[in-house]
């Protein structure tokens, strides 16, 4: 070791330094005072020791005082840091590398490749203080990933390769997250294999979505087959799956119409004890998906729930209800059991109880069944009657039969649905209304009726759940009814919308309707759009009402409206079904025909001047627009 003295100098011939993380070396050949400058030194414990400077003076060279301690203090962690100086000689050729380092390596040639990558590396090298850390990297993918361009979040991972830099865990889960959403099981599960490549472990939020890109994805078979290498990967690997993995497993395969193996991981869900409400959620989504089958599975859900003791919830109301709207029975007939070995869900034959499947047991009416089934053909006699209540008659009758008249009869009525809801604490809310609506036999008594039980549930709809009503009542050609509805409006002081007119637009058949309904929109103020002229002039074009045709189209050319493509349309078949009609001579009598020529003809001439005219506004528009952006 050097002597440790404050003032002092240090008589060697060379001095020469090594540099090791935020330290530099130094050199000196010729003899002389050297002073060592504050430097940072990092042991191994990372702690930071800070070297006193060494200050010449030849005066006060025999100066003795206490820093000469903290001078030995520094010394010592040179020691401990396990550096030497050397007084060698440099060489003569100063860049040579190798020369200066106190361990010896063996140089072994490089091929072409490596001496082309270290000629690039030379180019490219970036220093230390610039290279992104991994909180940069993980903001950089993130926002590419929000402002959706995953080609870009995917070139990171490039640009780290390249700065030699290892992604984490938490940038795979982004990625394939985000690719996930899109239903891009390729690049998922590309990104799967790279991320085991690089030695890391997934966690169970990976397994998640890749299950779910499974289930976003649009082509089945090849979703099929990646689930069902995920269950047998799980099963190999003896990896144990959380609720939220069963959950995506059954929304996948719900997706794809898998009921079946859908239900089958409930199954399987319940050996473990994670079934819960949510589990029965999916379930019914799962039971919707099925349209020919899909009531008589949500019933073995309904009746499941109760069996196991759980709650339903709104959420349980709106999905069974909206089964009840959209599926069938499928196989199911009368007094089948909806469980295998639970006798308390088959289906009992009662005359007086009022029907409902919803209850425990499930009970039908045989009165019902029998008018029920004749609902769309004439009344059978007394004879046939006793013939269809004969006992082994109703056993072998399908539900489907009865579903058809009258829907919501079969679990009770709205009242006992409503009432079964108040019981259970469960409130409803506009979509349990609006698909009850939607459920209601197309008769005006029933929909008042339903009016009345909204005002006794103290339920306030909105202009959204009355104008389904004024659509429901204008496509069944009930346009005064469907007005009336308006006055609702009046009374719950709300304020009609677009939307309004364009129900109303539907039951507009006559010409006066119509012309009425216009100058309404243009009293209160709002503009006429495509849609109320594409459902005005469909009706126009049904009835064969030229002067209802004719008119619409002149409206359009008063008010300078852009016809949509589907009003082009509307007239293209118009005109070519007339044309029709006037070279059919065998369908009409001879007076008709002649009225109905004559009718074409005006027709004709005048459709072919408002395209010339609607064709011109379109090209100045064109030029304007082009002339605009120019």
């Amino acid at each position: 070791m050097f002597p440790l003295k404050r003032y002092g100098f240090l008589h060697i011939k060379n001095l020469i330094g090594y540099k090791h993380d935020r330290c530099d070396y130094m050199k000196q050949v010729k003899q002389c005072l050297y002073v060592l400058n504050t430097c940072h030194l990092y042991t191994k414990n990372n702690e930071r020791h800070l070297c006193t400077a060494l200050r010449s003076n030849e005066d006060k060279y025999n100066r003795k005082d206490n820093s000469n301690i903290q001078s030995k203090v520094c010394y010592s962690h040179i020691s401990i840091y396990k550096k030497r100086f050397c007084t060698e000689v440099q060489p003569k050729d100063s860049n040579k590398f190798g020369d200066l380092s106190y361990e010896k390596y063996e140089r072994v040639p490089m091929d072409e490749t490596e001496k082309q990558e270290e000629k690039i590396s030379d180019y490219v090298k970036i220093p230390k203080w610039q290279k992104y850390s991994f909180s940069e990297y993980c903001q950089i993918i993130r926002s590419h990933i929000h402002n959706k361009n995953l080609q870009l979040a995917l070139n990171v991972l490039d640009l780290m390769k390249e700065n030699g830099v290892k992604p984490s865990i938490y940038m795979y889960k982004l990625l394939i997250s985000a690719h996930a959403l899109q239903g891009d099981i390729q690049q998922c599960f590309a990104l799967f294999r790279n991320m085991k490549q690089n030695g890391l472990i997934p966690p169970p939020a990976i397994y998640t979505s890749l299950i779910n890109a499974c289930a976003e994805t649009t082509d089945t078979s090849k979703a099929l087959e990646r689930l069902s290498y995920l269950r047998e990967y799980f099963h190999n690997k003896n990896i144990q799956l959380n609720k939220y993995h069963y959950a995506t497993f059954i929304k996948a395969y719900s997706r794809h119409k898998q009921i079946l193996t859908a239900f089958e991981i409930a199954d399987e869900m319940k050996d473990k004890g994670m079934c819960t409400a949510i589990t029965f959620a999916l379930l019914f989504h799962t039971a919707i998906a099925d349209q020919v089958n899909g009531l008589k599975y949500a019933l073995i859900l309904w009746h499941k729930m109760r069996m196991n003791k759980i709650k339903p919830t709104i959420v349980h109301y709106n999905l069974l209800l909206r089964a009840i709207r959209d599926t069938q029975f499928g196989s199911l007939k009368v007094n089948d059991i909806l469980i295998p070995g639970a006798m308390q869900t088959q289906i009992q034959i009662n005359e007086t109880a009022r029907p409902d499947l919803l209850s425990s047991p499930p009970v039908l009416n045989t009165s019902v069944v029998s008018v029920l089934r004749y609902h769309k053909t004439d009344m059978p006699n007394t004879k046939d009657l006793c013939k269809i209540d004969d006992k082994y008659t109703l056993l072998s009758e399908n539900l489907n039969h009865i579903l058809c008249a009258n829907r919501l009869i079969l679990f009770g009525g709205i009242d006992k649905i409503l009432k079964q809801m108040k019981d259970e604490n469960v409130i409803p809310d506009l979509k349990t209304f609006t698909i009850l609506l939607e459920l209601l036999p197309p008769t005006v008594e029933a929909e008042k009726c339903f009016l009345q039980n909204l005002q006794e549930n103290h339920f306030m709809p909105d202009a959204m759940f009355f104008n389904k009503l004024i659509k429901r009542r204008s496509l069944r050609g009930k346009y005064h009814d469907a007005k009336a509805v308006l006055n609702e409006f009046q009374i719950r002081h709300l304020m009609p919308n677009i939307n309004t007119f364009e129900a109303l637009a539907y039951g507009c058949r006559r010409q006066r309707d119509g012309i009425e309904l216009l100058q309404q929109i243009n009293t209160i103020g709002y503009a006429v759009d495509n849609i109320i002229l594409e459902k005005l002039l469909y009706n126009a074009c049904y009835t064969n009402n030229f002067g209802y045709v004719s008119y619409l189209m002149n409206y359009i050319l008063r008010y300078q409206i852009v016809p949509s493509q589907k009003i082009l349309e509307i007239l293209k078949s118009f005109d070519e079904l007339l044309l029709e009609f006037t070279t059919d001579e065998d369908k009409y009598r001879y007076s008709k025909m002649n009225e109905i020529r004559k009718n074409y003809n005006k027709f004709k001439i005048h459709y072919e001047n408002w395209k010339e005219k609607i064709q011109k506004k379109q090209d100045v528009a064109r030029k304007r627009y082009n002339k605009f952006f120019r």
